[in-house]
């Protein structure tokens, strides 16, 4: 840290302060931003410039262990290209760029690479690619040079990352290559889909295109790795020479939950239905928009689709407004379409369609299937239909349509969601995310967590989600139910795999201009903390943030979960954490953080925990000593805390103790040996 202190007056010139008062503290100018001129003011002065590049930082890096290397190895197959990666990942350089078409495998193929020769109890190192470069001045590179380990494996995943940020991570892949080296460590970049031609030519030695593995070979991996074993696997070889990895996955699944409902029935006969099924289904899809000529007819088909399991009212409803969107103002004296319109129009859909009695009615595919297929089919088919099919769900959500509950709701932003995260379509979801989280009732917002949800939990997403909800915290019109759902996200979802990202969008919030926010944002930091196993990562995190906020701190140390750190090296940094917290807030807002070490006392020997009493005060003791202006502000706050409930005999108990600490407290602190010597 670099301090520039303007020098004070020599003791021997200051006036002497009377023997029965506390020398005022000298002013104190904190300066956070290295830009801009510094007024000092008037009198002495302590100007601690903290420059945000020399602050202590931790590498942010999510763990893939072994097993899961050892699982994923089960069912791997190498792809063309993979042995060359192997070859030029084993020279010096340790770094290797995987390029390739979408589908291929090039994730799976870049953890096998980091497996070989890794050490046993080691774990390769997922670095996140996302920068967060709206915050450049207040969040640090998430991952540097000086973060590389002796024979670390890691993996750098770009495939989503956008052209300017591919532009700027190409200058930091290079600024990795000398730790790497230094490190004997090894470095797997899998490269974005859309920007691989602009590789600098520097990095174009350490490419390597990935390209399709044997499908055929793949799903006998994959049908051996959840034991099942067929015989006459080559009548399909032709059918799986274009089939996607993640299309493989999914038959091999519908097989493995077939033979868990008939286990008498052959592997093979099973995975001959699947198939069969899966062909016969998109034949049929296909004939039936086919066979459907006019626009009426292929709006219902993709309404019953995304609507399926809901009332025909509903559907009807929704069917009419998805044909105003793509009519536009078109005059149609047909366009009105009644209930019993509907039933005849469906007849003539040639799926197999049922209509549960009154009341209700309510549609349903007799295949489970198809309602997804039907989706993926005109989504795929037909991709500009996209944006007017994504103004139409928004806008069923937002008006309710047909007396859409809370739960149907959500289940439609999580069939379109599944769409937009197949084909990596962010935009479109976080329109609707955006829309619907800014509304007033809460059932709109219910879909855009359930939406932002799966786009978190969806590895091919979750990077533009999570800065997506990073731009949200620094919006100073944040809508309080937007409010709501970044908390909740932070707390419920990130905070699995990315515990400093959810601290850090939560701090920021934590600072924000209204008390709600604040409040709100406070809450969630404390949720973090709650859980006793990442209670100290988020008290660290807390600590290391370039602008540090009492109130923050206070949540997510909160005396209650305490007493677990005494006795162990964390208890520095908390008591320290704590000292600072009270000395940098008004002396007229110290009591709200007293409170909760009084409550949190009064607790422990409610509940017969008197080794917790004892932690908590004996940490309050270490807070506070011989600090007088922290004695009287604890004091007080106790006489008014008990004040407040007279009658109750533990608030009584707590501050008799407290009483107590505060005369130790105050008792001149034991000279040093080299003070004694003096």
């Amino acid at each position: 840290m670099t301090e520039l202190v303007v020098a004070a007056q020599p003791d021997a010139e200051r006036p002497s302060a009377p023997a029965d008062s506390t020398p005022p503290e000298a002013p104190r100018t904190e300066v956070n931003d290295s830009k801009g001129p510094i007024h000092t003011g008037t009198g002495d002065q302590l100007n601690d410039i903290r420059y945000y590049e020399q602050r202590p930082r931790k590498p942010r890096t999510w763990d893939f262990s072994q097993d899961k290397l050892e699982q994923r190895w089960k069912s791997f197959v190498p792809p063309p290209g993979f042995d060359r990666a192997a070859g030029i990942l084993a020279d010096r350089d340790g770094l290797v760029i995987l390029s390739g078409a979408v589908g291929t495998g090039r994730s799976t193929a870049g953890l096998m690479l980091l497996r070989a020769g890794m050490a046993p109890g080691t774990a390769v190192r997922f670095v996140a690619p996302d920068l967060e470069k709206s915050a450049a001045e207040a969040e640090r590179r998430i991952f540097e040079g000086s973060d590389v380990r002796d024979d670390d494996r890691l993996m750098l995943d770009l495939s989503d990352v956008d052209g300017e940020a591919f532009g700027e991570l190409q200058d930091y892949l290079q600024a990795l290559q000398s730790a790497l080296l230094q490190r004997q460590a090894k470095l797997v970049t899998i490269l974005p889909h859309l920007h691989g031609e602009r590789l600098n030519v520097d990095l174009l030695p350490f490419e390597v295109k990935i390209g399709r593995p044997d499908m055929f070979e793949v799903l006998q991996r994959q049908l051996a790795a959840e034991g099942l074993t067929a015989t006459n696997l080559s009548a399909y070889r032709e059918s799986f020479a274009s089939s996607s990895i993640e299309g493989l996955v999914r038959i091999v699944y519908q097989v493995r939950n077939a033979r868990r409902d008939r286990p008498e029935i052959p592997v093979d006969v099973l995975l001959s239905e699947v198939l069969d099924s899966a062909e016969k289904r998109a034949d049929t899809i296909a004939r039936c928009v086919q066979s459907v000529k006019d626009v009426r007819g292929r709006a219902l088909l993709l309404t019953v689709a995304l609507l399926h399991g809901l009332s025909t009212h509903t559907v009807s409803l929704a069917h009419e407004r998805l044909l105003g969107l793509l009519r536009g103002t078109e005059e149609d004296a047909d366009h009105a379409l009644d209930v019993p319109g509907l039933e005849q129009m469906l007849a003539s859909i040639t799926l197999d369609l049922s209509v549960t009695p009154e009341p209700g009615q309510r549609l349903h595919f007799a295949d489970q299937e198809m309602p997804a297929e039907v989706l993926r089919y005109f989504w795929d088919d037909m991709p500009w239909l996209r944006g007017p099919l994504t103004d139409w769900v928004g806008e069923l959500v937002r008006t309710g349509v047909g007396a859409l509950d809370r739960f149907d709701m959500a289940t439609l932003a999580r069939r379109f969601g599944a769409q937009c995260r197949r084909t990596r379509d962010t935009d479109l979801a976080f329109r609707l995310v955006t829309d619907w989280s800014g509304d007033r009732y809460q059932s709109q917002r219910s879909a855009a967590y359930t939406l932002l949800e799966d786009l978190l939990d969806d590895d091919g997403t979750a990077s533009a989600a999570r800065q997506l909800l990073y731009n949200w915290t620094r919006d100073t019109h944040l809508p309080d139910g937007r409010v709501a759902i970044v908390v909740a996200a932070c707390v419920n979802i990130l905070a699995d795999r990315y515990l400093d990202q959810a601290v850090v969008r939560l701090a920021w919030l934590a600072e924000h201009s209204e008390y709600g926010v604040r409040r709100a944002a406070r809450e969630g930091l404390g949720q973090l903390a709650a859980e006793p196993r990442r209670r100290l990562q988020v008290i660290d995190y807390v600590l290391e943030r370039w602008r540090f906020d009492p109130a923050g701190f206070a949540a997510v140390a909160a005396p209650a979960g305490l007493p677990m750190f005494l006795g162990t090296e964390a208890v520095e940094r908390i008591v320290a954490g704590w000292h600072r917290a009270l000395t940098e807030t008004d002396q007229s807002r110290r009591a709200a953080l007293f409170r909760p070490w009084l409550t949190a006392h009064a607790e422990a020997l409610g509940e017969e925990r008197p080794g917790d009493a004892q932690a908590v005060q004996q940490l309050l003791a270490m807070v506070c000593a011989h600090q007088p202006d922290l004695l009287d502000a604890l004091f007080n706050t106790a006489l008014d805390w008990l004040e407040y409930r007279s009658d109750d005999p533990l608030r009584l108990r707590t501050v008799q103790s407290i009483e107590q600490l505060v005369r130790r407290g105050r008792r001149p602190a034991a000279p040093t040996l080299s003070e004694a010597g003096q």
